[in-house]
């Protein structure tokens, strides 16, 4: 049992410093305040000192109150079973968290880590608790109205029924994976069966291997002797056909020897130099020509007048200059050209004189003039070079044969030490095969069991005939016994049937009123249901806006019922109070709000 006792704290949310909430002091009690005055904000405070989060998921540096901005303190006194217990938190920046059993300190180094050790404590988790502590008129609604999936979904998460949606996932993804062992054995098996098919022994010969014929030596022996003659033949062949040719140019030469030109080389360089001489006075004459011819009758220098016969002289002495340069230069260009054609014929006669030279040097008086024959020796040379080729081929084709052979004969061998392997591998895995199907089965089995319609339905189905039960209870004091619900399970699906007064009605056609009653019935059902079936029960309960929905009677009647319950239960309200219950006013001045 889990009772929470005290729970005191500065500037959190809208509240400033100093508040202090005495839980375990009376069994029902009123928080009444106007809107945004910080009445729901009790809940989480509850929850950030004991799991460091909160249900509407609110940052650390939103808690504070922003109008103070010095930080937040909470602390908490609670009980479990025979242990009294101490929690206190301060955030200033990073948040320090203390813990204290029966006094002693046994916080951990670390607030992460302390806070485990109070879950430990508590054995609730955060949703569990917040489920159990605070409640509203809005789940119960959801889960009355909502469709049989979610239903489902709603009471799964509700009553902690989770691990049988993760067994069942765990079982499906275990299921897939061996599905996946199973194809990949079964594609292993196809495979060992189709290499068996393929290479069954019965079907395959032993290759013979042959003998290879003989190979003479002395064949190769004798075949490189006569092409060494032959090479030999040849070679003298040749220097006969070369001296031949140096006999005949001697021939030739001697006789044109004694014919060729005597003389000695004309030196045209110097006829050149002369010749480019008389060029020079050719147009030198020809530019004083040109020049005298543009004189008048005075001198554009000096401006003298230039005597005539002066002129005329001139003129003659260049023309006469001119004539005899152009009769010189063809004289001087014609006894170059004689001069070339005399030189050619001493170039020639040396050119001729140094092959005669060279052709009496080369030639050999001793050498026959006849080519020895060499056809007898070049044909046994055909004949033995193609015994040998031969001989090589048909060697070269059987040792491609024997080598097919020898390579066929091995994979035989490979073949039958293959197949004994394939056919120990292929015992391996049908055995294997077998023991993963077996699996498969039971897992299959497992799964089902595990399925929304199996063990899950089975539990689904239990737990809402005491939610329906606990949930009639409370309605039958509601409605002073007008109405009653009932959980109707029709192929698998999880549907809301409301009788008002035996008479079945739509739960959509309720009136605000009755439908307020039927929520609150239901909503009451469910905590109770969860705290019977927690691991661990709480002594607080909050509920927010409850009553709003209630008309007198309905708040009367839910009065009654919670002074029942063994349950310290806070009422939040805008403003309706009874007489008969303790009441805290939430009072917010100057954006802090407060207790009284």
């Amino acid at each position: 049992m889990i009772t929470l006792k005290t729970l005191q704290w500065d500037n959190c949310f809208s509240y400033g410093e100093g508040n202090k909430l005495d839980l375990a002091d009376a069994t029902l009690t009123q928080l009444v305040g106007t809107n945004g005055q910080g009445k729901s904000s009790i809940p989480l405070i509850l929850e950030e000192v004991l799991f460091n989060k909160n249900s509407k998921g609110i940052k650390k540096a939103e808690i504070q109150n922003r109008f103070i901005n010095k930080g937040y303190h909470i602390n908490l006194t609670f009980d479990v079973d025979d242990n009294a217990y101490e929690i206190d938190v301060n955030r200033k920046g990073s948040i320090k968290c203390k813990l204290y059993e029966n006094g002693a300190d046994i916080s951990s180094h670390t607030a992460t880590n302390t806070y485990k050790t109070v879950q430990k404590l508590l054995g609730l988790d955060f949703k569990t608790f917040t489920q159990l502590v605070y409640q509203n008129t809005n789940m119960s609604l959801q889960f009355l109205t909502a469709t049989d999936t979610n239903r489902k979904k709603f009471l799964i998460e509700l009553l902690k029924l989770d691990e049988y949606v993760e067994f069942f996932e765990i079982f499906k993804q275990a299921a897939r994976e061996i599905q996946i062992d199973i194809n990949g054995l079964n594609a292993k098996s196809d495979t060992v069966v189709k290499w068996l098919d393929e290479n069954k022994l019965e079907t395959i010969d032993v290759l013979p291997i042959k003998n290879l014929p003989n190979y003479s030596e002395e064949d190769e022996k004798r075949l490189r002797q006569l092409r060494n003659d032959f090479e030999k033949i040849s070679e003298k062949n040749k220097k006969i056909l070369d001296n031949n040719h140096y006999k005949m140019m001697l021939d030739e030469l001697e006789n044109n020897v004694e014919r060729l030109y005597i003389g000695d080389i004309v030196d045209i360089d110097t006829k050149l130099e002369q010749l480019g001489n008389v060029n020079s006075n050719l147009l030198h004459a020809k530019k004083h020509l040109e020049k005298l011819s543009t004189l008048s009758g005075s001198c554009p220098t000096c401006e003298q007048t230039i005597d005539k016969k002066v002129h005329e002289n001139l003129t003659n002495m260049y023309k006469d200059m001119q004539e005899v340069s152009e009769r010189h230069i063809t004289e001087t260009e014609y006894e170059i050209q004689i001069a070339r054609q005399e030189n050619e014929k001493i170039h020639k006669r040396d050119r001729l004189q140094g092959e005669f030279e060279e052709a009496v040097r080369r030639w050999d008086n001793s050498l026959p003039s006849e080519i020895l024959d060499a056809e007898e020796l070049s044909q046994e040379i055909d004949e033995l070079s193609s015994k040998i080729s031969n001989l090589s081929a048909e060697i070269q084709r059987i040792s491609a044969e024997n080598m097919k052979a020898e390579r066929h004969n091995t994979r035989l061998d490979i073949i039958q030490e293959q197949t004994e392997n394939m056919e120990n591998q292929l015992e391996e895995l049908v055995a294997a095969l077998g023991k993963v199907e077996e699996q498969a089965t039971y897992l299959e089995i497992l799964k089902k069991a595990f399925s929304t319609n199996g063990l899950l339905a089975y539990k689904i189905e239990n737990l809402v005939k005491d939610l329906e039960q606990l949930t009639n209870e409370y309605l039958a004091e509601l409605s002073d016994g007008r109405f009653s619900l009932g959980f109707v399970v029709t192929n698998d699906k999880l549907n809301v049937e409301i009788t008002d007064n035996s008479k079945t009605v739509d739960i959509l056609a309720l009136s605000s009123g009755e439908l307020a009653r039927v929520n609150t019935s239901t909503l009451l059902a469910i905590r109770k249901l969860m705290s019977s079936i927690s691991s661990s029960r709480i002594n607080t309960l909050f509920l927010d806006e409850v009553i709003a929905v209630l008309d007198d009677n309905g708040r009367e009647k839910l009065v009654e019922i919670l002074l029942q319950e063994e349950l310290n239960t806070y009422i939040v309200s805008h403003g309706w109070t009874h007489p008969l219950l303790a009441k805290i006013d939430v009072i917010k001045e100057d954006n802090i709000s407060r207790l009284e």
